[in-house]
């Protein structure tokens, strides 16, 4: 049995486990990322990709991979029954938002999971990671310095056996995994049982790419057809006609009979099926997200109907959020109490999150047209941490009270505030010539592996207190950006930040409402969340005393 010790060990590669090691990586830290899975399989489950999630592939350098692949959202065709080629109504189902600076993927955007999970491996493969499928985690023990997993790789009818002791263990293994069931963590909620559904793919001949087609209702027995990207094949989703969890799914002939009589269109021609699977939705949570050294993220945190596509979105921001905290521990800047804000930061959003999803799988149910209406707080560019308790705001004091709390709902009340996502800006000019090359737009400056600190139009004696002090942080973990307004022409270079520019368009003073006469400071945090809003030395200290707490090697 051979023993092996690393910094993470991560089980699952879905998405989650693969935005989670991908970070890490680019954080300089050794990762293992396993599947008990030999394979892939091939599927179009979780393929809307939203907004905030759009951003995040940003800040990873993947959206271009993503956006290469990925369709739009079409409209919602619903046809008359019997005959099934008139057309009932043609609908939105996310409304076309028009990009702005500080939005500039307003849209959803589809890809299969089974695809976006492609590029995020192609990028951990660049940076000399693996992802080990066809090995399972069968047990794990949480020790006060690490954990100890063991590890079992197949190999035809033999298997090799592992113990790898590593520093944190994070399960992105699904619903289903090892991970939470073996930390003894609670799982809370409902199993619906009024109806099953059943998904995958089916190949089509003679139906158009424009729409979702929808035949029927989801009261009793309807099917939705979805184009993706792969060509000739559709999504589909039936619902009703039987349990599909409880019986054998039908045999390729008797699902494209149950196409034909749902659609009832001749026309059409049936063809290949891929990972067709039953669905019952499950609408659970856990009560936290950690025990010891031992993490919990994506599905294995949280199970919800796919209504309003908020599952792979919601998955891709735990494994975010705990990645660049997780890389400050292990490094030793960061005291391990710092991980506990994972928990403190996701669970509220979560927890709202499962309220929605379920509010529009049951107006799904109920053939209501509320159901179809997925743009305003589902975009996720709300979701926020306003309540954190290592987010410093000068400018706006946290409110109290459980009421306060509104994770999706940032922005509403028109006011940006520490915690809440960072928004974009574009038409910025790099002040000197030296940096004429830089980067034009604040999403071109933000990455998952440093703090980026924005001075808005502070004082030259202010701007060189908070250099100083910037540089008394981990080298290449702050990142100072000074912003001069609007019409500013050849500002004195002060102290050596690593960029000056000037705000352009304007943009960046309005998206973070600052005023020239207002001086701010603005720290955005890795996970490309506001972390501080502040006027001046003392709040930007603080802040990150709240962040960077070097204690050596504390492990």
């Amino acid at each position: 049995m051979a023993t092996t010790r690393l910094p993470v060990l991560v089980v699952g590669a879905g998405p989650t486990g693969l935005v989670l090691g991908l970070t890490l990586l680019q954080n300089g830290i050794q990762v293992r990322i396993i599947d008990k899975d030999p394979i892939r399989h091939p599927g179009h489950r979780g393929s809307g990709l939203q907004p905030r999630t759009l951003e995040i592939f940003r800040f990873l350098g993947v959206l271009d991979d993503v956006l290469s692949r990925a369709l739009s959202m079409p409209l919602r065709c619903e046809y008359k029954l019997p005959g099934g080629i008139e057309m009932l109504s043609v609908s939105e189902v996310a409304p076309t938002e028009v990009p702005t600076p500080s939005i500039p993927y307003a849209n959803v955007m589809l890809l299969g999971q089974y695809n976006t999970e492609a590029i995020l491996r192609s990028h951990i493969e660049r940076l000399g990671g693996t992802v080990e499928y066809g090995t399972e985690l069968r047990r794990f023990e949480n020790y006060s310095d690490r954990v100890e997993a063991t590890l079992v790789r197949r190999d035809g009818e033999s298997e090799e056996t592992e113990t790898v002791a590593c520093h944190y263990l994070v399960g992105a293994d699904g619903a289903k995994g090892v991970v939470r069931k073996q930390l003894g963590l609670s799982f809370l909620g409902e199993t619906r049982t009024e109806g099953d559904v059943l998904l995958g793919l089916v190949e089509i001949q003679g139906l158009g790419t424009e729409y979702w087609h929808q035949w029927g209702d989801f009261t009793s027995s309807g099917v939705l057809l979805m184009p993706t990207e792969k060509p000739s094949y559709f999504s589909f989703i039936l619902v009703g006609g039987g349990s599909y969890t409880d019986n054998p799914i039908p045999e390729k002939e008797a699902l494209r009979q149950i196409l034909r009589q749902r659609t009832d269109r001749s026309d059409l021609v049936f063809g290949e099926f891929e990972a067709v699977s039953a669905y019952r939705p499950n609408i659970r949570m856990v009560s936290k997200f950690s025990g010891g050294r031992v993490f919990v993220a994506g599905d294995a945190a949280h199970v919800h109907s796919p209504a309003g596509g908020q599952g792979l979105n919601t998955s891709v921001q735990d494994a975010f959020n705990l990645a660049w905290k997780l890389m400050l521990v292990v490094k030793g800047l960061a005291s391990p109490s710092l991980l506990t804000t994972y928990g403190e930061e996701r669970l509220p959003v979560i927890d709202a999150m499962l309220r929605r999803s379920t509010v529009l799988y049951d107006a799904m149910r109920n053939s209501e047209e509320s159901a179809w209406k997925r743009g305003g707080d589902l975009r996720q560019l709300g979701v926020n941490y306003r309540w954190s308790s290592i987010v410093v705001d000068e400018r706006t004091p946290k409110a109290e009270g459980p009421e306060s709390v509104n994770p999706y709902g940032s922005g509403n009340d028109g006011t940006l505030r520490a915690g809440d996502r960072a928004p974009d800006a574009s038409g910025l000019v790099p002040a000197h010539g030296s940096e004429a090359n830089g980067p034009t737009s604040l999403f071109g400056m933000f990455r998952p592996t440093y703090h980026t600190v924005l001075l808005f139009g502070l004082p030259a004696q202010q701007v060189e207190y908070i250099l100083i002090a910037a540089k008394k942080n981990p080298t290449g973990l702050v990142k100072t950006v000074v912003i001069h307004p609007k019409g500013t022409s050849g500002p004195k270079a002060v102290g050596q930040p690593d960029l000056t520019i000037v705000d352009g368009g304007g943009h960046a003073f309005a998206a973070y409402q600052v005023s020239p006469e207002k001086p701010t400071v603005v720290a955005v945090r890795p996970d490309g969340v506001v972390g501080a809003i502040v006027y001046g030395l003392g709040g930007f200290e603080r802040y990150f005393r709240g962040i960077y707490s070097a204690i050596g090697d504390a492990l």
